[in-house]
This record gives C-alpha cells, structure tokens and sequence, in this order.
C-alpha cells in the first residue's frame, strides 16, 4: 500500500505548473517581488510581448526583471486527474488548474444597510444565473466568519442552476443532486441580509479574511480579481476628525496586505445611484488610477487620504486600494451587474514580472512601480494594468512588518493556503491499528533555497492537526541539498512522511510554513480507510 502511494504522489505531481524560470541566481537575504500585468489595445489584449518589451520601476529606478512569465487565461489541463485518495491545493478533481482568478466578496458587515444587501443580492443572482460553463468565479461570503460558497476554480454550471433556481421559485428543487442543494442552500445563506456589527467587530472580521483571501489566490500564476462588494470601509475608531492618524494607520495596513497578495482590488457600492460611500454626494465616480478628490500625495510619493474636514471617508479609502492594486472601484450605479463583468473579462492573458530590490532599499515603507512598455507596433495605444505599489520589507524586518502568518493563523484557516503546492494522502497504518500514515509531496519550486558553502538550504515547518480538534504532529525540516539534489527536488517535488494517532474517522489538515519567507500552503485530506 505504501509503496502504491509513492507512485500516485509520483504520478499526480505531474499536475503542478512548475515555477517561472529565472535568469539570475539564487539570491540570499534578498526578496523577489512579482507583478502581474495585462496589457490591453482597443482589440483587447497584446499577445506575444517578451521581458525586453517591459520597462520595470522602483520608485523611479530601473529594475533588472529577473522574472518573466506568461499565464493564457481560464485553466491549463494536466496530465491526468487526480488519482483517488490524493489531495491537492492546487488542482481541483479533474487536474486542472487555474492561470487566473476572479472572486466576488459578498461583504454583509461592511454594507450599510439591508436594503443596500437586498438591492446588491438580486445583482449578483442575475450575474449568476447568466454565467456560462466557461466563466469562472468565487463567490465567498463575509458575516461573522468567512464563507466560500463556490471557489474560482470550480465550473460555474452548478452555480448557474442553483441561482437561477433561488432567482424564481426560492427552493430547491427534487430534481436537484445533493451537491446542488448544498450549494443552494450556502448561497441562500450568505446572501441573506445581516445588520452591522460595531467597529471593532468589524475590523476583527475584516482584516483577517483579507489576509485569508490572500493565501487562498496566492497559488494562482497569473491576474488575481478581487470583487469587494461594500459600501464602507471598517476602521477601529470611526470617522472622527481626531482619529485621522489611527485611521490613516489602519487604512496603510489594510493597503500593505492587499498589495503584498499581488491581488487587484475591485471595490463595488451596493446601493445603487445616491449611495455615498459615506462621503460627500459631490464626489464623482471614481475612475482607475485616479484619486477622489482631496486626496493627497504624501513626501514619500505615496497615496494619503484627506479632506476639507480632515477626516476619513470610505470612498476615499476604497480608491486608495483600488489604485494601488491596479484595480477599480465603482460607485453610484444602479445596475452593478456590468462592473461584475467587467471585471471577469479583466481575468486575461497575463504577464508576470519579478525583480530583486535592492537590499538597502528594502525601508519598510510603501514603494511606487510602475511598468513601461517598449515603442513598437502591436504595444501601440496599449495600456499596462498591474498594481502600482508594493510594501517594501526586508529579510532584516520584524515578522509583523514582514506580514508573515503564523502556524496558528494557518491551521484556524477557513480558506486553504497555496502559496507552496502540495499534495497528500492518508492510509491506515497496517502495523498499527487506528495510526495514519501521511504521505505528503511539497512542491520545491515553491521553497527558497540559499546559498550555503556548496549546499543549499531551506527550512519549514509541517504542522498536522486533526480538524477541529487538535494538532497531532508538529516537525521542523532543514534539509540541506547538491546542487544536484536541488536540481531533482525542483523537478519531483520534496517528500515527507508521518505516522499519527488517528481516530476512525475525520479530516487532517496539514500546513507547510516556511520560516524564511512566511510562505505557506494547506490542504485537507480525509482519514483513508474512512467509511
């Protein structure tokens, strides 16, 4: 049996896209920072563009792109599905994999009112009920915990049946498979109307869904979408004229996260025209890469959110994100079903850009990029779309400020991690009545490997805990490899493998925590033998 699972690892690894390459070596103590970049002309996108066709700007400094990736939209096919019994945080059951995301986040606590939420509801289920087989959206919900409803990578056929069905009759019908009534139902949950809670409560809900988003995309290759359905902005203090700098602070953290995740923000008003954001009804709709008005530039060149009452608004901050992710945020609109496809059609063919900071720079403040394109005929009247700023931490900085998780973080996590690749699956141990043995392949493309002597070196963490009761085994890895043996790890992956007290029945989840660059990945995978 063991031996048998070895090969199924084997064979499903085959399934991973593997890494962009790179053309420099590997570099010590020093972070690489990706961009993804669409690049549009008035006969959509522009195809074929190589790494000399890019100009890459840190704060108005040249970057050498040591990075260059291309990422064709909708999802690659692998070699195979996934055997029966593997688990995999990259691939669904088919074996295939995503190149680009989009998700709508159903934002109830951060609605204004409900009647706000039942306007946006009938929105989203028209959107729903008229996707295509080959559209591909999320759609999680945010109450008091965060909900996915329907992942990115998953064929929006059921979500189609399912929102069409709770469009016209509010039930589900007999014919209905037991996966479509579950779906039924979750999306009939989480598009059910809540009142706010208080601030607090908010920003406690808020900020760690977002970073929990973040991990979740983090494995997807190319454009991220993120849809925020919201009409307010949750701040710990309010919108008092004295609490401009907790406010700003806030505002900032919120701002380093997103862009850290390389996801392009969306921000959508739920309330339809005369809807204020909670600022002024003289503000105009905000367009990409503009600010609102009274919305300032700070020394360091970055966005500062100010007014004639020098307090914070919502809009304000909503266009912030917006502009610094490369996204959009829309406002004052009475149907939002357009802005929802306009942004799926932003899930296109992308460009992924990475370059190495200079380590001296690395000053744990918020950097402008910017992305040129090369004067030739098919870049002519092109546009570049990618995020236009990147929080620039060093290897030197504390944790917090390098925003890595925590192993608590990730094992309480409703979403799955994917920023290192994994795949797993659990046996009974034949020697060991009511033991597991874990068989699990890291991806190694994903690790960092350092220089060290002639070996090079990596270390992370694997945690595995018995879902929603405890943790079950907690190991340190430190291997240190030739660079022959890197060379083979990055091809097949890296294997571990564990023997655990288990009960008859239930789901591990297992999470790889690299210590280095607070790279994480998670998966569930079901005891095996379970009836």
């Amino acid at each position: 049996m063991l031996k048998t699972t070895a090969l199924l690892l084997a064979a499903a690894s085959a399934a991973f896209a593997q890494a962009p390459s790179t053309d420099t070596v590997l570099r010590s103590n020093t972070r690489l920072v990706l961009l993804d970049v669409i690049v549009n002309n008035d006969k959509g996108p522009v195809r074929g563009l190589t790494k000399e066709d890019f100009v890459l700007e840190d704060k108005g400094k040249k970057q050498t792109i040591a990075l260059f990736d291309v990422t064709e939209p909708g999802k690659t096919p692998a070699a195979a599905p996934l055997p029966a019994g593997i688990a995999s945080n990259r691939v669904n059951s088919k074996g295939e994999q995503t190149g680009t995301a989009t998700v709508i986040l159903w934002d109830r606590i951060n609605s204004a009112s409900t009647t706000d939420q039942a306007f946006a509801r009938n929105q989203v289920l028209r959107l729903f009920a008229g996707l295509k087989e080959t559209d591909h959206v999320g759609f999680y919900a945010l109450g008091f915990t965060l909900q996915m409803v329907h992942d990115y990578d998953e064929d929006a056929a059921p979500l189609a049946r399912v929102a069409k069905a709770l469009q016209t009759s509010g039930t589900a019908p007999d014919t209905f498979s037991a996966q479509d009534k579950a779906l039924f139902k979750n999306l009939a949950d989480a598009l059910s109307p809540m009142q706010q809670p208080n601030n607090q409560a908010r920003v406690n809900i808020t900020y760690p869904a977002f970073r929990s988003i973040g991990r979740h995309l983090a494995g997807v290759p190319g454009r991220k979408n993120l849809v925020w359905i919201a009409s307010v902005f949750p701040l710990t203090y309010g919108n008092s004229v004295e609490r401009r700098k907790n406010d700003q602070d806030e505002v900032d953290a919120f701002r380093n996260n997103l862009t850290e995740a390389n996801i392009a923000l969306y921000t959508v008003d739920p309330g339809g025209t005369g809807a204020s954001f909670n600022t002024s009804d003289a503000a105009p709709v905000a367009n990409e890469g503009s600010l609102m008005p009274g919305a300032l530039r700070n020394s360091a060149g970055t966005s500062s959110i100010n007014n004639v009452s020098n307090s914070m608004t919502g809009n304000q901050a909503f266009q912030l994100f917006a502009d610094a992710t490369g996204g959009k945020s829309y406002r004052n609109a009475n149907d939002i079903e357009p802005a929802l496809r306009e942004v799926i059609a932003m899930s296109g063919y992308t460009y992924t850009l990475g370059f190495y900071p200079d380590e001296k720079t690395l000053d744990n403040k918020s950097h402008e990029l910017k992305v040129s394109l090369a004067k030739k005929p098919s870049t002519d009247k092109a546009k570049a779309t990618h995020r236009k700023q990147y929080f620039a931490w060093g290897p030197k900085s504390p944790p917090e400020v390098q925003l890595k998780p925590t192993m608590e973080e990730l094992l309480g996590d409703p979403l799955l991690a994917h920023s290192i690749g994994l795949l797993a699956v659990a046996n009974p141990d034949p020697a060991k009545p009511g033991a597991q043995v874990i068989d699990l392949r890291i991806t190694a493309a994903d690790l960092r490997f350092e220089p060290k002597g002639e070996q090079f070196t990596t270390a992370f963490d694997v945690a595995i805990a018995i879902e929603g009761q405890k943790v079950v085994s907690m190991k340190t890895f430190a291997p240190a490899l030739s660079a022959e043996a890197r060379q083979q790890v990055l091809a097949s992956g890296m294997d571990a493998r564990e023997t655990v007290e288990a009960g008859a029945s239930g789901v591990f989840r297992i999470v790889v925590w690299e210590k280095a660059t607070g790279a994480a990945g998670s998966l569930r995978v079901p005891f095996g033998g379970a009836k």
